[in-house]
């Protein structure tokens, strides 16, 4: 036996697989080894161990044996193709699976924030994962406050047309900001710091208690370019600035009121 021979053990323990499958292969042809021992034991050589290579890879892609063997019996077909050919379908079963990953782990987060709509009510009434994403979002931020406990509490609570109502209080809201911001209205003009107060009302009454300095955290997060402060920016660049600026005249304006 050379060093470029391997016995059907060694095979076995290298590829993960039994001898038993080896022996299979090999008795229909799909593996048949390139040399025998002086005592009639199968040797694999290094060009037997590429073969398996492939075999393995379109094993776990799902072929099955009879395929992989006109597969590789293909002379059109050379190491290199089969190789890219393998990659290019292990790379769409990865994207396949990311995006169940991505399905289950938005549902558990939904389940997390008490969410009782059904994945397509949630897409029907949003159009986006904007809820899954909130209770991930939430959840870090507050994680096991009261705080959170509140949005679980609320949420659970709200039926598909509260949800409805929900988006078009947000959407009223931020289309008043952006034309204000649009009109070159300052941030701390009375009209605006009104608009960061009704921004702040709707948090307390829909989600959770929002006073003036909660308000200023939020505030803060969406300035960082967290994921609220960059769908403003996608609205228009520089909104999230903008309500940044007016929640924090409205909060000092409160603050100087005796109200904050």
């Amino acid at each position: 036996m050379t060093t470029q021979e391997h016995t059907v053990g060694a095979v076995a323990e290298l590829a993960g697989i039994s001898v038993r499958a080896l022996h299979h292969y090999d008795e229909i042809g799909l593996l048949e080894p390139s040399e025998r021992s002086a005592a009639g034991y199968r040797l694999y050589s290094g060009d037997d161990l590429r073969r398996l290579q492939h075999i393995l890879f379109y094993r776990e892609l799902g072929f099955d044996l009879d395929t992989i063997g006109a597969i590789l019996a293909d002379p059109a077909r050379t190491d290199a193709d089969r190789l890219r050919e393998q990659r290019t379908l292990l790379t769409a079963r990865i994207e396949r699976q990311q995006a169940m990953l991505a399905s289950i782990d938005r549902e558990l987060h939904a389940r997390e924030l008490g969410l009782t709509l059904t994945p397509r009510e949630r897409l029907e009434i949003f159009g986006s994962t904007r809820l899954e994403d909130n209770a991930a979002r939430a959840r870090e931020r507050w994680g096991d406050s009261e705080l959170w406990r509140q949005r679980q509490r609320r949420a659970a609570a709200c039926s598909a047309a509260d949800w409805e109502r929900i988006r078009d209080e947000q959407s009223a809201i931020h289309r008043r900001l952006l034309d204000a911001m649009a009109a070159g209205v300052p941030a701390a003009d009375p009209a605006v710091m009104g608009l960061a107060e009704e921004h702040r009302l709707h948090l307390h009454r829909r989600f959770h208690d929002c006073d003036h300095e909660t308000h200023r955290g939020l505030a803060r997060a969406y300035l960082a370019n967290e994921r609220i402060g960059r769908n403003y920016d996608d609205m228009a660049p520089g909104l999230s600035r903008y309500v940044h600026d007016a929640i924090m005249a409205n909060a000092d304006r409160a603050r100087g009121a005796g109200r904050g």
